[in-house]
């Protein structure tokens, strides 16, 4: 398969991991025990999941109001239940806990504010890869190609012009013993940076099918898969 820093432009650019302070695990934690806990109860009930998804929303739209980035979104769930303090009434009315549904707004507000900055790095590869005259680059990367199948890998290749994508990941098949190297287009917006994945290309066991299959996804949509 072909290397990280592989391309037809004659080599590519890595695109660099969002910065900035991030969420501490035990907070992400919380986040997910919350979603978990709730929404579970309230399917329960018809009523009641439609009036915690509408408070939920309403607090989701002021944290996009005030919570800019992820340090500010830190901030906001140190507030714990009080974040939801113009909806208290309603909430208690409901029988929801409200620290389930600030957790669950702010666990929904970082998911877009992760999104939208892996967007930025994809871009800003693009741009570096751009100003380097390369026709493609790797615009995000997420482990090591050295550690898989026991550890998951992932990269996007992007077509620097298109935004045109093939999404390389490498997984443990079934029996956990053997690696699968997976091919999948997908589509790069030139605006946000947000990526739409698109058809299977392919998946393969043989590291140079996989690198075979590669090859032939960049040369265009209308190249044949391999068998």
């Amino acid at each position: 398969m072909a290397g990280t820093g592989s391309g037809p432009g004659g080599g590519g650019i890595s695109g660099a991991q969002p910065g900035g302070p991030g969420i501490p695990p035990a907070v992400l934690r919380s986040w997910d025990k919350a979603e978990a806990g709730l929404f579970p109860l309230v399917m329960a009930r018809p009523d009641l999941y439609q009036q915690s998804v509408s408070m939920i929303e309403r607090l989701l739209g002021r944290l996009r109001e005030t919570c800019p980035d992820l340090p500010a979104l830190l901030a906001a769930h140190e507030r714990g239940g009080d974040l939801a303090a113009e909806d208290l009434g309603e909430v208690a009315a409901a029988g929801i806990a409200p620290d389930l549904v600030a957790a669950a707004a702010c666990a929904m507000r970082y998911r877009e504010l992760v999104a939208a900055l892996a967007g930025q790095g994809r871009l800003a590869a693009l741009a570096r890869a751009r100003d380097r005259g390369l026709s493609w680059a790797v615009v995000e990367e997420t482990g090591s190609p050295d550690r898989a199948p026991y550890v998951p890998y992932q990269r996007i290749e992007a077509e620097v012009a298109t935004g045109r994508a093939i999404i390389v990941s490498i997984e443990p098949d079934e029996t956990l013993s053997r690696a699968v190297h997976r091919l999948d287009r997908g589509q790069i917006d030139l605006v946000t940076g947000g990526l739409r994945i698109g058809e299977v290309v392919g998946s393969y066991l043989d590291p140079d099918a996989a690198a075979s299959g590669l090859q032939q996804a960049r040369g265009g949509p209308a190249a044949a898969p391999p068998a």
